[in-house]
């Protein structure tokens, strides 16, 4: 996972530094809308899949329940698509008008994308965590092949044409990789549609408004400001900033199947969350240090002074990843329990205050002004997931002495 990220985010220094400023906040909408896009295709039945087929200990039961979820998210994600490349074309559409015009190719291949998503999270479910590392890895490895290539041969457009591509061949390559685990003999599911469709629905709702975070800062500039160039500058400073989370992401993706496993007792659940909660701040904090230091002297001498302006926000942006890795353990506790909703609540909360917030301060402070919604956004939901995670666990405990 650490290595499928850090390609991730090799990628995207390559793209600031083939496509510039202007050709990078182009690329930037798209990749927010297809972010969000994705997420909705899948109608959460990704997180259905890894949470409902971590628990199931006969492995033909799992693969029934992997079939039906890959099933309802390719209806889903048909409806999606289409959704997609229709927006440019309505009033909706406030952004780049450049993205606009490249969005609709960008989005034909999410069913593709749905499709690997969910044969990547039974891996994981199953705990085939090599089967996952080797999925990601195979994706990435293409899809950074195909897009430097692209962008280096015509630029933003040949980024987008690239991301069609390389998308199509790495979801075929992930399909065909997990038909290997089929398993024998056939059962029928062990968890009903609507329940793996109503479980979705929330996960839906609560990353929904963690993508709402991670993307309204760039969609609010685009909209607020205008200007390509703005928004690439922007764009490399979230770059930068992601870097943070690859140690973290990591650690907390090995750890949700023992959360799973030991879910069914609260203190168990709740000494581990503790002792994670404790482990992500250590490895936050060093990794906001190492990218802090180093990231002022690096930017300007390999993208070219403009990029001078990403810096500020950059730092920025790491205050609130310190903020962020303070709740992320609570919040795949919740995850782990099956109380998806209380996700939802704080992640609601959160995107509400930072679309206020991307609305109240990029008028006034700019790129800079972005960077501080994100982190009081990160502030607000770690407090917020806090108290849910808590309230969740006592109302756990008092059912239990009840009965």
């Amino acid at each position: 996972m650490s290595l499928v990220l850090a390609l991730g985010f090799v990628q995207n220094l390559v793209l600031a530094r083939i496509l510039g400023p202007e050709g990078l906040g182009h690329l930037a909408i798209v990749n927010r809308v297809m972010g969000f896009a994705a997420l909705l295709a899948t109608g959460g039945l990704t997180t259905s899949i890894l949470r409902y087929a971590a628990a199931e200990r006969q492995e033909n039961a799992a693969w029934a329940l992997y079939q039906r979820g890959l099933l309802l998210a390719g209806g889903l994600s048909l409806i999606i698509t289409l959704a997609v490349v229709l927006l440019p074309a309505t009033p909706a559409w406030v952004f780049d008008p450049i993205a606009g015009i490249w969005l609709p190719l960008a989005a034909i291949v999410l069913p593709l994308q749905s499709a690997a998503y969910c044969a990547i999270q039974y891996c994981q479910s199953r705990q085939r965590m090599r089967a996952k590392a080797v999925l990601q890895l195979v994706e990435k490895l293409t899809l950074v092949i195909a897009m430097v290539s692209g962008a280096w041969l015509d630029g933003f457009r040949g980024a987008v044409i690239a991301f069609v591509i390389g998308t199509t061949v790495s979801s075929v390559i992930a399909w065909a990789f997990t038909a290997r685990f089929r398993a024998l003999p056939s059962v029928p599911s062990p968890i009903p549609s609507g329940e793996l469709l109503r479980f979705g629905a929330w996960s839906v709702f609560t990353n929904f408004q963690g993508v709402i975070v991670l993307s309204a800062d760039v969609m609010c500039l685009s909209a607020l400001v205008s200007d390509a160039a703005t928004v690439g500058f922007y764009a490399l400073a979230v770059t930068f900033q992601q870097i943070v989370r690859i140690p973290m992401g990591a650690y907390l993706d090995a750890r949700f199947p023992e959360m799973v496993r030991v879910s069914h007792d609260v203190e168990r659940l709740r000494t581990l969350r503790r002792r994670m909660r404790n482990h992500v701040l250590g490895i936050a904090a060093v990794a906001v240090v190492a990218v802090g230091v180093i990231a002022p002297w690096i930017i300007p001498p390999v993208f070219g002074e403009p990029f001078r302006a990403s810096v500020l926000p950059l730092e920025i942006l790491l205050a609130g990843h310190l903020f962020s890795s303070l709740g992320v353990a609570q919040g795949r506790s919740m995850l782990a329990s099956g109380w998806v909703e209380g996700n939802f609540w704080a992640g609601l909360l959160a995107a509400v205050s930072n679309i206020a917030l991307n609305l109240t301060l990029i008028p006034i402070f700019g790129i800079e002004g972005a960077a501080a919604a994100t982190a009081l956004t990160y502030l607000v939901w770690t407090v917020s997931v806090e108290l849910m995670c808590r309230w969740h666990e006592g109302r756990r405990v008092r059912d239990r002495r009840a009965t």
